[in-house]
């Protein structure tokens, strides 16, 4: 029993003497992780590589016809077509900077009307059947009345996008105010606030990670909207970039498009609303690091 005790209590010495990292024999081998950067490349881009690979094999087995499925690299070849010849950077431009505007014009507004609803129950109780009627009425279902009452041109394509847009904003902001306890106010108003000390110090922070959320939400409603709208208007843009293709029955175009309006749809979410509705939530809502 001595003896192997001894050889237990030497066995570092030896490893150590030997040029082996004790680390392999102890806890702390199974305590190694992936860097996170990995990580996320892992679960971000994963997928998606997945997803190409199929198509490709897809492709490969079958032989579909061009005009019926291209393959990924015929997509590829035709992104980069259309980058050099100029018409994907002008179409993207477009189609972002309305994209800009209708948040630039609808956050402010949904902001400011959840909290002026939130403020009176009776009001939000009365008028949150009318605004879940018309969320349930889709956006695209109002360009027809926009085009013959402002025309064919970037004022119907704005208002149809922000109409997407605004009432996630609205519906998030109201909620974030009706879930702030009513004490808080009180306190305020004990401490000798007014009511613009309520909004400023204890409302808007306390609705900021469910107006965090409803802009997330917003952007991916209102981005589906504008795509649609520029279908149909033709002010250019990606939407009129896929439906230009689909005139003539160009698919590798059409899929192209596709790729481009889902890719940057993605990095504004991955790299902008989501790392902004988190630091919110972590700075004013109830998760904490």
């Amino acid at each position: 029993m001595r003896t192997a005790s001894k050889m237990r209590s030497q066995q570092p010495h030896i490893s150590g003497a030997l040029g082996v990292p004790q680390a392999r024999f102890g806890p702390a081998a199974l305590a190694w992780r992936p860097h996170p950067l990995l990580t996320a490349l892992f679960y971000n881009v994963g997928p998606f590589a997945a997803l190409v690979a199929v198509w490709a094999l897809v492709v490969a087995l079958i032989h579909p016809s061009v005009a019926v499925l291209p393959s990924p690299l015929r997509v590829a070849e035709e992104v980069v077509f259309t980058l050099r010849s100029g018409v994907l950077p002008d179409y993207v431009q477009r189609s972002l900077a309305r994209l800009l505007l209708t948040a630039a014009a609808v956050i402010p507004l949904g902001v400011m009307a959840g909290l002026l609803v939130g403020l009176v129950r009776p009001a939000a109780a009365t008028l949150m059947p009318v605004f879940r009627y018309l969320t349930a009425i889709p956006a695209i279902a109002w360009l027809p009345v926009f085009l013959v009452t402002l025309g064919f041109n970037e004022t119907s394509i704005v208002a149809t996008a922000a109409y997407g847009f605004f009432f996630p904003v609205l519906f998030n902001t109201l909620v974030g105010v009706q879930t702030v306890p009513r004490v808080l106010r009180s306190a305020i108003r004990t401490l000798g606030g007014t009511g613009f000390h309520v909004i400023r110090d204890v409302l808007v922070p306390g609705a900021l990670p469910s107006i965090a959320a409803g802009m997330r939400l917003g952007f991916a409603y209102g981005w589906r909207a504008l795509i649609a709208a520029e279908m149909l208007v033709a002010q250019g843009g990606l939407g009129h970039l896929l439906f230009r293709a689909q005139s003539v029955g160009f698919t590798p175009r059409m899929v192209a498009g596709m790729v481009v309006i889902g890719t940057l749809a993605a990095a504004i979410d991955f790299f902008l609303m989501e790392p902004l509705e988190e630091r919110t939530v972590r700075r004013w809502g109830t998760v904490r690091p």
